[in-house]
């Protein structure tokens, strides 16, 4: 900004530049008429200081043009040694902005008239960002209102005479100046309708109409502020600051708000939502889900190997595969899909109106996604899935048990594989399954894990014979062996939970006789070839062995374990 200074007085001059430095304007000094009226004309600067000849200055007609539009733009401050009470009155009857007398020059006071100014232009830059829409149907205040922005150099502003040709691009504007009283359509139906479309934009009321009742009802239905006619330009200008102000309060407001809640429901590291958002969201989604009986879905998915990836390539490589993962997410998944990072290498999904078999296909195109992206200095990482679909009567427990036991299954069953309520398949793709003992299975007792651990062993052999060329002759004797496995299990355990005094032991002895029934049966009928083996294969490893052990024996373990605890 540049202030210009018509001063012969040198020393005074160097006063008013020091002053003028401080607040970040650039100074001119003017000593001879010729220089300030080419000044004048071109309005080159942002503010005139003026003394010498003050007189000839005042009678100019290049100033009183620059005064007769009822503002003074760009601004005009006296400071003169005479003290002339008449041309005191000229200066402020022509919009002046201050007079000074230089034997009692106020520096603090002229400061703070510098710093007016500059906010003014701060202000006028800020009204630049905006697209702004003046409809009023008088057509000299549309012309006095064009004339105020132009003297400011705002150009982004449409004028209309007839709010109808203003509806046809409404939502264009973010800053509105509406007259009150139009022949089509009143101020307020205006007003009504813009805030039910941008209920952020900034509107001003202009009237000539000082009504006690409609402009408390124009500000109560989404008027940000009003202002009178004629229109005082000094004050339109304060209104317009004002509800600019304003509106960047709300938006910073907004945006700390925006912030505090990411802060409070996204994981710092890879941006996703966090556990506490997902668990609150999941809750009002089933209760959505209950009164609509539209399908819900989750997905639970855990990176393969990644200790390792850390071990072996440190924990900032481990940071940038949880960030690129959850990109991979964001970009492979919908909008619409609730994504969290659930805890270290585990995220999980709600998909909003998707049934189990739509999860399926979405599951599976994010985990081919995974295991065919390039991960710099890794190259290759993938994923393994549980699935499952809200089910009728289901509790925050039960869908969550039934998507860890399922994720499980399919980190136990060879990884990088899609396991959807808890359903084994004795084959993925074209390739037999087997069970991986591991901790999962573990009881906290050595006789019932020991056991658990040779009937897995015989399913992974059974499964690996569906599989063979030539199947072995021993393939019956080894479901066989299973049954003979499966009784002495069952007995075993039944002893050890009738010993510790497991609340369910009745309901759990009963489970062991219908399943070792089944068994019987499944055997007979594969002797007398009414089943194939696979089928045999298929129901006793998902139904008898992992079905039973996750499903039926993971109730009694924490009996098991708080017994280990206190040894």
């Amino acid at each position: 900004m540049l202030l210009l200074h018509f001063e012969k007085d040198n020393l005074f001059a160097k006063k008013i530049a020091h002053i003028a430095g401080q607040q970040e304007f650039l100074y001119e000094q003017a000593d001879c008429f010729e220089q300030v009226y080419k000044k004048i004309s071109k309005r080159t600067f942002d503010l005139l200081v003026i003394d010498q000849n003050i007189n000839r200055i005042l009678n100019n007609h290049v100033l009183k043009e620059l005064t007769s539009t009822g503002f003074v733009y760009p601004p005009i401050i006296v400071i003169t040694s005479k003290d002339n009470l008449y041309i005191k009155k000229q200066c402020f009857n022509m919009g002046i902005l201050a007079y000074f007398q230089k034997n009692a020059f106020d520096t603090a006071r002229f400061t703070k008239y510098l710093q007016t100014i500059k906010n003014e232009h701060e202000n006028i830059d800020l009204i630049k960002n905006f697209k702004i829409a003046v409809i009023d149907d008088d057509c000299f205040s549309l012309e006095t209102i064009q004339t105020f922005f132009l003297t400011y150099g705002i150009k982004n502003v449409n004028y209309y005479q007839k709010p109808s040709e203003f509806l046809v691009h409404a939502l264009e504007y973010n800053f509105f100046l509406i007259d009150l009283v139009m022949p089509e359509c009143n101020g307020d139906d205006l007003i009504a309708y813009i805030r039910g479309k941008n209920e952020n934009a900034i509107i001003i009321l202009i009237t000539a109409y000082n009504n006690d009742n409609i402009i408390p009802h124009c500000l109560s239905i989404g008027a940000n502020d009003f202002i009178l006619k004629p229109l005082d330009f000094k004050l339109f200008m304060i209104r317009i600051k004002s509800c600019i102000n304003q509106y960047y309060l709300k938006k910073e407001l907004i945006f700390k708000n925006e912030k505090f809640f990411n802060m409070a429901t996204r994981d710092a590291l890879t941006g996703l939502y966090n556990r506490i958002y997902f668990i609150e969201t999941c809750k009002n989604k089933i209760e959505e889900t209950r009164r609509t009986a539209l399908p819900l879905s989750f997905l639970l998915l855990d990176i393969d190997h990644f200790k390792s990836i850390n071990d072996e390539y440190g924990h900032l490589k481990g940071d940038y595969v949880l960030k690129t993962l959850a990109q991979i997410m964001i970009d492979t998944l919908r909008k619409s899909d609730i994504i969290c990072r659930w805890g270290g290498e585990e995220f999980i999904i709600l998909l909003i109106n998707t049934d189990a078999k739509a999860a399926e296909k979405a599951a599976e195109k994010l985990r081919t996604a995974i295991s065919f992206h390039h991960f710099e200095d890794i190259n290759k990482i993938t994923s393994s899935f549980g699935l499952t679909e809200y089910q009728k009567n289901d509790t925050d427990e039960s869908i969550f048990k039934r998507l860890d036991n399922s994720l499980y299954l399919a980190k136990l069953t060879g990884r990088n594989k899609v396991i959807s309520d808890e359903v084994l398949n004795i084959a993925y793709g074209k390739k037999p399954m087997a069970i991986e003992w591991g901790p999962f299975f573990k009881s906290g007792n050595s006789f019932i894990d020991k056991d658990h651990h040779l009937l897995i062993s015989t399913s992974n052999e059974i499964i690996y014979s569906c599989f063979s060329t030539g199947r072995p002759k021993n393939f019956l004797n080894l479901f066989n062996l299973l049954s003979d496995e499966l009784a002495e299990h069952f007995d075993r355990e039944e002893k050890i939970l009738k010993e510790f005094h497991y609340p369910l032991y009745t309901d759990h002895k009963n489970i062991h006789h219908d399943l070792l029934q089944k068994t019987i049966t499944m055997v007979n009928n594969l002797n007398s070839q009414e089943i194939s083996f696979i089928d045999a294969a298929k129901y006793l490893i998902q139904e008898v062995i992992v079905g039973h052990i996750i499903k039926s024996d993971f109730d009694f373990y924490y009996i098991l374990n708080k017994n280990l605890t206190k040894k």
